[in-house]
């Protein structure tokens, strides 16, 4: 499908910056942008080759508004797949501004959130998984995401689900035949071993998107310990940066401070937490309880023990603590004299003994902290899938329709059963490629990008 309006935007952060670029598309982006603009050589911009750029002024009224370098894009070859300008300008927001301005008072529309993605989309340029591909490429957190993202960008699951999809089609044809002709029914011996492989290969990519999940979402690591053990320092050293204040005084941090960083390629949130301890006043009562608050939070608690003085009370009742999560003991201050000589419960491998000031042993907890939540298994750009809930949803309902057709075909109930359950698996597979989608679901897609992609 092709719109008969034309919609402009700012594609680029505002702000200040060397360039800031004015996008339009549609079917008088090109006619608009002639009006606007002033070639320095004289050149007609609605007479200009595809994929060209030209330099010259935005003039309204006599008036210039910015020198400029304009690019002049024609349909099909295009983003969106329909005519496409990018007028390229100084970097500064009321130039950017006025630029836009004009161009609407031209004719164009102020694009909504990800329309130039969704007119792709709706054109046939990409396939829906490419859409929200182009998200996870602008959101990405880390190197990985990124490149998970730039991965599926190139239609890998998409073309996953059609792989399904066409899979079923066959089986479904095949039953069909089977139902109308019984003679000429293929037998359950050679359809059930195609249906098994189907749903294995789902299974695979549903693995995938609790991978990308981790890859997205991250994990959360919570630092925990009686006061002055030296958490904030840890916090400090794990982000590579001064985030917490430091000071030798004991509770002087009071309040949880939550920072985000990459571990091996993968991102973490990392909560730095008020000493636990029976606490003497209204602030130090708020701030255990958001310490523990904290804690119920996370994926993996770090606690932190001061090496350089002997165990005490706090650190035992601590150290007994269930945590219902995995915990791994860090012995801090080693470039001190080691004081606690009891044997720390736990096998050694949970025991880490390192110096968050100068940084010694941090490269081995980061390794024991992938090792404990990932099995020591970093993911791969192959082995991830960046779905939404909605996309993780689908796939398993796909999952176990497909499990219900497989238990049919195994209990020998009537084709007309197992072909039931593989038409609802064909056609959620088609929703996950954007088949038949309701429009509330594509509004929701594409409302969580910015306005100028």
């Amino acid at each position: 499908m092709m719109y008969d309006d034309t919609i402009a935007a700012i594609s680029t952060p505002l702000g200040e910056g060397g360039i800031g670029i004015v996008r339009m598309s549609g079917p008088q982006a090109i006619p608009i942008a002639e009006e606007m603009f002033c070639s320095a050589h004289g050149i007609s911009l609605q007479e200009a080759k595809s994929h060209t750029l030209h330099y010259g002024t935005i003039v309204s009224q006599g008036r210039e508004i910015d020198e400029v370098l304009v690019t002049v894009m024609h349909s099909p070859r295009t983003y969106t797949r329909e005519n496409i300008v990018e007028i390229n300008c100084h970097g500064g927001i009321v130039a950017l501004r006025t630029v836009l301005d004009l161009a609407l008072r031209k004719g164009a529309r102020l694009a909504e959130r990800g329309e130039f993605t969704k007119r792709a989309f709706l054109n046939g340029r990409i396939s829906l998984d490419q859409a929200k591909s182009v998200l996870d490429i602008v959101k990405a957190k880390t190197r990985l995401g990124l490149e998970a993202a730039v991965d599926q960008l190139h239609g890998r699951f998409s073309e996953g689900i059609a792989s399904i999809r066409d899979t079923i089609a066959e089986l479904l044809a095949e039953i069909d035949v089977g139902i109308d002709f019984p003679d000429q029914v293929e037998q359950i011996g050679q359809i059930l071993p195609r249906l098994v492989k189907v749903v294995d290969y789902t299974d695979k990519l549903l693995r995938q998107g609790e991978q990308g999940k981790i890859v997205t979402d991250g994990l959360t690591i919570t630092l925990a310990g009686r006061p002055n053990v030296g958490k904030s320092t840890l916090f400090n050293a794990l982000l590579a940066e001064e985030r917490a204040i430091v000071t030798p005084i004991p509770g002087t941090t009071r309040d949880t401070v939550e920072e985000e960083a990459a571990i091996s390629g993968v991102l973490f949130r990392i909560i730095d937490t008020a000493g636990l301890c029976e606490p003497t006043g209204q602030i130090e009562e708020q701030g255990v309880k958001r310490t523990e608050r904290a804690i119920s939070r996370a994926d993996l608690v770090l606690l932190l023990l001061d090496g350089s003085s002997p165990l005490t009370s706090a650190d035992h009742a601590l150290l007994e603590t269930n945590w219902e999560k995995p915990a791994l003991v860090v012995i801090n201050k080693s470039d001190l004299p080691c004081k606690i000589q009891q044997t720390i419960p736990g096998t050694a491998k949970n025991v880490y003994k390192i110096s968050a000031k100068n940084g010694e042993g941090i490269n081995q907890l980061s390794h024991g902290i992938v090792n404990l939540l990932l099995g020591g298994y970093i993911p791969s750009k192959q082995t991830i899938l960046l779905l939404d809930v909605w996309e993780q949803d689908l796939l398993l309902r796909v999952r176990n329709l497909l499990n219900n057709a497989v238990g049919a075909l195994e209990n020998t109930q009537s084709p007309d059963m197992v072909a039931e359950q593989l038409r609802s698996a064909h056609k959620a597979a088609g929703e996950l490629q954007g088949i038949d989608l309701s429009e509330d679901v594509l509004n929701h897609i594409f409302a969580r990008f910015c306005i100028g992609k």
